[in-house]
């Protein structure tokens, strides 16, 4: 008789969030930290490229002085609090205040901090933002069926970043793929004009659709979601290179 592994699991993912990171892609690169009083130091960065929530949290960090008096000197774990700003090679991450009410968590009533990667910066500036892992969740069945529950949530959270903007002097955070862009985009005619035509490599803009089309067009951005944030990411560097801020 076949044996199975019949395992339930109620887990506090916070709890066990480093284990969990453990498992990802450890590389220190070089780098440099800005800290929460204003100083910085130049060093090596590590940070988890298959895990890139909790980059928004924490990063380990070894300095430039502590690295050449040792080279196995051991890194030091910062958390979004002790930081401005990060940089890793030519990345830049910057800490920014967002409350994500699509998925508020316990962690939620704690900081609302996020050390989030700039993607552009002028009149429109921008981050990725990666929801983080459930607080809880419940898995049974056989070992293999937990594994394959844990990837498809893995996997859920890396497609599902969402582009966060604000403008001028706009307080929140807006989620670029589900604005009206064009609208977004008015004061620049020709960036304008150029999103609406497809000239970035968008999904194409229809105005008054129905809600049938609206359901297509979204699911076609979401199956060409990597296409799309390209798009919007060169739309808004030409848009702030074409324009300065409103006078006040």
């Amino acid at each position: 008789m076949k044996k199975f592994c019949i395992l339930f699991s109620l887990v506090l993912v916070f709890g066990l969030s480093v284990c969990a990171a453990q498992e990802n892609t450890w590389v220190y690169r070089p780098g440099k930290v800005i800290f929460k009083d204003g100083t910085s130091a130049s060093g090596l960065v590590r940070i988890y490229d298959d895990a890139p929530w909790y980059n928004q949290r924490f990063i380990w960090f070894i300095d430039s002085a502590s690295y050449a008096a040792n080279p196995n000197v051991k890194g030091k774990k910062y958390k979004a609090d002790d930081m401005q700003t990060y940089i890793v090679g030519t990345r830049i991450f910057n800490k920014a205040h967002y409350v994500n009410t699509e998925h508020l968590q316990l962690k939620s009533l704690g900081s609302n901090d996020h050390m989030m990667e700039q993607l552009t910066s002028g009149r429109i500036t921008s981050y990725r933002f990666y929801d983080y892992p459930d607080d809880f969740y419940g898995d049974s069945g056989t070992q293999e069926k937990i594994e394959q529950d844990e990837a498809q949530r893995k996997n859920d959270l890396l497609k599902g970043y969402k582009i966060l903007c604000k403008k001028d002097d706009e307080k929140k955070f807006q989620n670029a793929f589900d604005m009206d862009l064009l609208k977004y985009l008015a004061d620049v005619p020709a960036v304008q004009q150029k999103y609406q035509t497809v000239g970035y490599g968008n999904q194409p803009v229809e105005a008054h659709k129905g809600l049938a089309a609206k359901m297509i067009a979204m699911a076609k951005k979401a199956a060409f979601k990597p296409d799309e944030a390209d798009a919007i990411i060169a739309a808004f560097n030409d848009y702030n290179a074409a324009s300065s801020a409103p006078a006040k």
